[in-house]
């Protein structure tokens, strides 16, 4: 009989320490980022919004340069008076 020898070996556990200092800079990234979007949003950000399905976007979104998204509103409660709702990935 041929012994194989399993390329799949279960390697021992890390300590946890190390990963919890890699969750506290994910953690600390994540909050820097929703400040400077925060930040954007007070001063005076433009918003894009979707003439074919009425939906506006702040920057940073996903969908924000889309194709569609030719209205351009330069506070939030502008787009909400046009008719416009607000995007439910960015939350403007």
């Amino acid at each position: 009989m041929r012994d194989t020898h399993s390329q799949f070996r279960s390697a021992p556990c890390a300590p946890a320490a190390p990963r919890t200092l890699v969750a506290k800079a994910i953690a600390g990234t994540l909050l820097g980022l929703l400040l400077a979007v925060g930040a954007m949003a007070a001063q005076g950000t433009v918003y894009h919004g979707n003439v074919q399905s009425h939906i506006f976007h702040q920057p940073g979104c996903t969908y924000y340069s889309c194709k569609a998204c030719t209205a351009v509103f330069t506070t939030r409660q502008a787009a909400v008076e046009a008719g416009f709702r607000p995007c439910k990935v960015c939350r403007p």
